[in-house]
């Protein structure tokens, strides 16, 4: 028999009269079959743990119900070995099945100027009498919800309500500044999510706004029923660059984080996706693109972007997972 500790957790490791014992800081093992070989992954315990011959399971499967075989089957992370349709296997295997989150400002619409935002924000801190905001302030709330601004970019107050009644006098005054600024959605974008529509791949749009203003945008630029879920800033506890909006949307897309693609407009959401497993593509827009090279893909607009750079994306799935696999093969030699 022998044993394989994974994470560095176990303390010692002894066998005495038939008996092997392992000794773990944290309290969970578990125990894989690999060939005729007994694998043993102690990631977890606090007390020492102690097994013997007899509660490994023998080959017969006798024994240790609680002991799970090694999956060596799986052909790629996104493989699902309880499918028993392999043609539902074979879909979730192919680089096509994906879901793509959308960002709503800079990205589907254009509608929210950064120089207006600001300017919303300035005038707030002159009605509120606080201090005036700075650019690289004013850059650090781009994504982030009203209130998390408030408390975190401009540090005005650390109330949980006086920072909400401040964000609700900002889109006061946005509202204001915005109203006869009709929303306009890139013909590029719009293409774009027909065509992934066509294909049956599941959109979501992700954005930091209060609820009533994104569907409100939505209406007015012709989105609305262009996507799957929206999530708003109501959704969520924080806005970027928390990957909390990314998550919830792979949830309501129903697709794991690493199978699902973040377009974006700035480092931070790239700092957020990255966060989760998510692939980025970044829409410079005006911007250079050297500022957003931390992204899986940068293009200068969404014209540039087809299904097919999407799907190569996660081209990288099956050359990692045969890396893996051999490296685990010669492990065991």
């Amino acid at each position: 028999m022998r044993m394989f500790l994974s994470g560095g957790m176990a303390r010692g490791v002894g066998q005495h009269h038939g008996r092997t014992s392992i000794r773990a800081r944290h309290s969970m093992c578990r125990t894989y079959r690999k060939r005729d070989d007994v694998v043993c992954f102690v990631s977890s315990s606090v007390e020492s743990t102690s097994y013997t011959e007899s509660s490994i399971p023998s080959s017969s499967g006798v024994g240790g119900s609680d002991l799970k075989p090694l999956p060596r089957n799986v052909e790629s992370p996104a493989d699902d070995p309880t499918l028993h349709n392999p043609l539902k296997r074979m879909e979730r295997m192919g680089t096509g099945w994906m879901g793509v989150i959308f960002e709503l400002e800079g990205v589907c619409v254009e509608y929210e100027k950064d120089d207006i935002v600001a300017e919303a924000w300035k005038r707030t801190a002159k009605e509120e009498g606080k201090e005036m905001p700075l650019k690289w302030q004013l850059d650090r709330a781009n994504g982030m919800k009203g209130e998390q601004a408030v408390q975190e970019a401009f540090c005005w107050t650390r109330i949980p309500q006086e920072a909400k009644r401040i964000s609700n006098t900002k889109e006061s005054i946005l509202a204001d500044l915005l109203a006869d600024a009709a929303p306009v959605a890139p013909q590029s974008a719009l293409r774009l999510l027909k065509n992934l529509e066509g294909l049956e791949t599941p959109r979501a749009l992700v954005s930091s706004a209060p609820e009533k203003r994104v569907h409100k945008i939505l209406e007015l630029s012709g989105m609305e029923g262009l996507f799957d879920a929206v999530i708003s800033g109501d959704d969520v506890y924080r806005g970027k660059p928390d990957p909390e909006g990314y998550l919830y949307a792979a949830q309501k897309l129903e697709r794991p984080p690493f199978r699902c693609v973040v377009i974006g407009k700035n480092n931070q959401s790239i700092e957020a996706a990255h966060e989760v497993g998510m692939p980025c593509v970044a829409v410079a827009g005006s911007s250079p693109l050297y500022e957003v090279s931390a992204a899986d893909l940068a293009v200068k607009s969404l014209d540039e972007l087809s299904f097919v750079n999407l799907k190569k994306l996660f081209g990288t799935e099956v050359s990692n997972m045969t890396f893996e696999e051999e490296e685990e093969d010669t492990m065991y030699e």
